[in-house]
C-alpha cells in the first residue's frame, strides 16, 4: 500500500543518497506509521462505542463527548462543526449530573456495529439509547448514519404523544448493519436538574429490563394502592380521622413518586403546563398530609401543644411558599420544597422521639417511618444539588423509601388500634364488646367489600352489553347497522356454505330521496326513514332475519335459509307497504316509493358474501334504470324452484 520510495520521490524530487538519504526515507516512513495509527486507532481512544455482545446493557456516560451551549444558539451543523474543532470534551464521569442550569448541552457518541450479520436477508440489528430522567424539558437526537439524517424530539415540555415509545423515559431505536458506523448527537434542555442517564441496550436486554422495571412498579403501586384501599375501608367502616388523613397521605405520595418517574404524563399527556409544575403540586399536597397525619397520629393538640402550633405555622408557612412557587424560576421553587420538606421531616422526627419518651409506644413506628421518608428526602435533595454524586438512584430511593414508610405507618394505625383497645379495657369493663365490635366491622367490611366488588362486576358487564348493543344499531332509525351487518352476514354465509342452504340479500334504496330532502328538509326525510325503517322492522318474522340500515337511505334485509322466490315474496310485501305509506312531518305530506334488488345463492365458498352484497346493489341499480318502485333479481333457477 505505501510505497515510500515512490512517495518519497514525488514530494522531494531532488535526489539524495547516502546517510543522508536514508534519513529522509526513515523519517517519513514514521511519519506515514503514525498517520496509519491515529487513523485506524484513534477512535479506540475517543468515544466509539463497539458493540459486540447481544446482551449489551452499557452506561454510557465515560463514552460521551458534551459541550456546553451557554446561548442555546447552536444547530446541528454548528453542533458538528464544534465537534471537528475538538470542543467537545469527555465526560469524566459515571453519571452524568449538572444540577440546575439555564444552559443547554450537545453530547455526542459514536457508535459501531461489530456483530456478526443475522444472515443474508435481515443484516440491521436494532438498538435502543435510553434517556431515563422524565423530567427533562427537551430532548433531541440526531442519528446519523451512512447517507441518512434521522431526528427525534421529546420531553415533558412537549406533549406525549411525540414520543417514539409510550414509556416514562425517552427511548430512541437505532438500527445499525453488521460493521456499520453512526453518529448520535443529542441536545438536551431543561429548566430541571440536569441529570442524563443514558444507557444503550440492545433489543433484549432493553425488554427484559422494561419487564424488571414495569414489576417493580406494579410492585410499588400495588403496596401503595393496597394500603390506601385498606385504609380507606377501616376510615369507611371506624371514622377515625387518622385513617382518612392516612388515606389521602398515601395517594398524595404515589402521584409524587409516579410523576417523579414520568409515569403521570400518561394522564394528563397533552397538559404541558401541569406537567411542569405537577411534581411540585404533589411534593406540597403529600406534605401538607404528612404533616396533617403527623399531628393526628401523635394526637400533638392534647399531648404536643408548642409542636402542634408550630406544625401549624409550618402549614401555613408551606401554603404561602406553593404560591410563591408559580413565581419563581424552578430551581428556586425546587430548592424552597426541599428545605420546607426537610424541616417537616426532621420536626415530625423530633415530635414522635418526644411523644416516644412520654410512653407512647405507636410513636416508634412513626419514628422509623418518618425516618425511611427523611432519608429519601436527604438523598434527592443533596443528589439534585450534586452533593451526592448519584442522582440517578434518586427516583427509586424516594419510591422505596415512601413504601418502607407507608408500611411502617399501617403498621403503626393497627397498633395504634391495640394500643387504643388496651387503654379502653384498662379504663372499662365492656373492652370485650368492643373488640367484638371491631372485628365483626372488620369482617363487615370485607363482606362489603366483597358484595361491592360483586356488584360493581355486574354493572359493568350490564354496560358493556348495552354498550355493545348501542355499537350495533343505527342512531337515527334504531335498526342493526353497518358494521353489525358485515358481522352478521359473513356468519350467516359461512352457515349456509356449511348447510348446502340457500340465503337471500335485499338491498332498498328510498327512491328520490335526494329531492325529498332538498324539498321538504333533511329533518323531514330523517322522519322518512324512521318511519319506512319501522315498516322493514316489522316486516320480518323470524329470529334470524336481520333488517340494517346500509348507509343514508339505502336498507339491507338478510334472510338466512330462504330462497329467492320467498325473498322476491318479502321483497314484493315491503315494496308494497313502503307504496302505501303516507309520511306526515310540520304540516307536510308525502307518499314514498322504493326500489328492491334481490340476489339469493347456495354458496360455494365459506366467504363470497362480498359477492352476494354486490349482486343485490345490482339488482337494485336495475330496478331503479327499469322505472323505480319494482323489485329485480336473478333468474329463478329450477333448483331454487323445487
Amino acid at each position: 500500500m505505501f510505497d515510500n520510495g515512490i512517495h518519497i520521490n514525488r514530494l522531494y524530487p531532488y535526489e539524495s543518497d547516502g546517510f543522508g538519504h536514508f534519513m529522509v526515507q526513515l523519517l517519513w516512513r514514521m511519519i506515514l506509521v503514525g498517520w496509519f495509527l491515529f487513523v485506524s486507532c484513534g477512535d479506540a481512544f475517543g468515544n466509539l462505542v463497539n458493540i459486540d455482545n447481544t446482551q449489551l446493557n452499557l452506561n454510557l456516560s465515560r463514552q460521551l463527548l458534551i459541550l456546553e451551549d451557554k446561548n442555546a444558539s447552536l444547530d446541528l451543523a454548528a453542533a458538528q462543526t464544534a465537534m471537528a474543532a475538538g470542543e467537545f470534551k469527555t465526560t469524566g464521569s459515571d453519571h452524568l449530573q449538572l444540577g440546575y442550569s439555564d444552559s443547554t448541552y450537545w453530547l455526542y457518541l459514536r457508535l459501531k456495529n461489530n456483530l456478526l450479520p443475522n444472515n443474508e436477508q435481515v443484516q440491521v440489528d436494532r438498538f435502543y439509547l435510553n434517556v431515563d430522567y422524565p423530567l427533562l424539558d427537551t430532548v433531541t437526537l440526531h442519528y446519523i448514519r451512512g447517507g441518512s439524517h434521522f431526528t427525534w424530539i421529546a420531553g415533558d415540555s412537549l406533549p406525549f404523544s411525540l414520543r417514539h415509545f409510550s414509556l416514562n423515559g425517552f427511548v430512541f431505536p437505532l438500527d445499525l448493519n453488521s460493521g456499520e458506523q453512526a453518529d448520535i448527537y443529542i441536545r438536551i434542555q431543561s429548566s430541571s436538574s440536569l441529570h442524563f442517564p443514558i444507557k444503550l441496550q440492545s433489543e433484549q436486554t432493553f425488554v427484559d429490563e422494561r419487564f424488571g422495571i414495569d414489576m417493580l412498579d406494579g410492585a410499588y403501586v400495588g403496596i401503595a394502592v393496597g394500603l390506601g384501599i385498606y385504609n380507606l375501608f377501616l376510615w369507611v367502616g371506624i371514622r377515625s380521622r387518622v385513617y382518612g388523613l392516612y388515606v389521602l397521605m398515601v395517594f398524595s405520595m404515589l402521584l409524587f413518586n409516579a410523576s417523579i418517574t414520568g409515569l403521570t404524563f400518561r394522564l394528563w399527556p397533552e397538559s404541558l403546563y401541569f406537567q411542569q409544575i405537577c411534581v411540585y403540586t404533589f411534593s406540597f399536597l403529600a406534605g401538607v398530609f404528612l404533616i396533617l397525619f403527623g399531628m393526628e397520629y401523635l394526637n400533638t393538640r392534647v399531648s404536643l401543644p408548642v409542636f402542634h402550633r408550630f406544625f401549624q405555622g409550618l402549614l401555613g408557612v408551606g401554603g404561602v411558599a406553593f404560591i410563591v412557587m408559580f413565581f419563581v424560576s424552578i430551581p428556586v421553587a425546587a430548592k424552597l420544597t426541599a428545605v420546607i420538606t426537610m424541616v417537616s421531616a426532621v420536626a415530625l422526627i423530633v415530635a414522635a422521639i418526644v411523644r416516644l419518651m412520654q410512653g407512647y409506644r405507636p410513636a416508634i413506628y412513626y419514628c422509623l417511618g418518618q425516618g425511611a421518608l427523611l432519608v429519601g428526602v436527604l438523598f434527592t435533595a443533596l443528589s439534585a444539588q450534586k452533593i451526592i454524586p448519584a442522582y440517578h438512584l434518586a427516583p427509586i430511593v424516594m419510591k422505596w423509601s415512601s413504601a418502607l414508610e407507608l408500611i411502617l405507618f399501617s403498621i403503626g394505625l393497627a397498633y395504634l388500634v391495640n394500643n387504643e383497645r388496651r387503654l379502653r379495657e384498662q379504663a372499662q369493663q365492656e373492652s370485650a364488646l368492643a373488640q367484638q365490635e371491631l372485628l365483626d366491622s372488620q369482617i363487615k367490611l370485607n363482606r362489603d367489600l366483597d358484595e361491592l366488588v360483586t356488584q360493581r362486576t355486574r354493572e359493568l358487564e350490564q354496560a358493556n352489553q348495552l354498550l355493545r348493543e348501542m355499537n350495533t344499531h343505527d342512531e337515527l332509525t334504531g335498526l342493526r347497522n353497518r358494521r353489525y351487518l358485515n358481522q352478521v352476514l359473513a356468519k350467516e354465509y359461512a352457515r349456509a356454505f356449511r348447510d348446502k342452504k340457500p340465503i337471500s340479500l335485499l338491498m332498498m334504496d328510498i327512491d328520490h330521496f335526494k329531492q325529498l330532502n332538498d324539498s321538504y328538509g333533511h329533518q323531514f326525510g330523517d322522519c322518512c326513514l324512521v318511519e319506512a325503517s319501522k315498516l322493514l322492522q316489522g316486516g320480518i318474522r323470524r329470529p334470524p332475519d336481520v333488517a340494517a340500515r346500509y348507509g343514508g337511505e339505502e336498507f339491507v334485509i338478510l334472510l338466512p335459509n330462504t330462497d329467492l322466490q320467498g325473498a322476491l315474496v318479502v321483497a314484493e310485501k315491503l315494496r308494497l307497504a313502503i307504496d302505501r305509506l303516507e309520511v306526515v312531518h310540520g304540516g307536510q305530506s308525502v307518499n314514498l316509493t322504493a326500489s328492491v334488488g334481490v340476489a339469493c345463492e347456495v354458496p360455494t365458498q365459506r366467504d363470497g358474501y362480498e359477492a352476494l352484497l354486490s349482486n343485490a346493489d345490482r339488482y337494485l341499480y336495475q330496478a331503479k334504470s327499469n322505472g323505480r318502485n319494482r323489485v329485480e333479481s336473478a333468474f329463478v333457477s329450477p333448483s331454487l324452484r323445487a
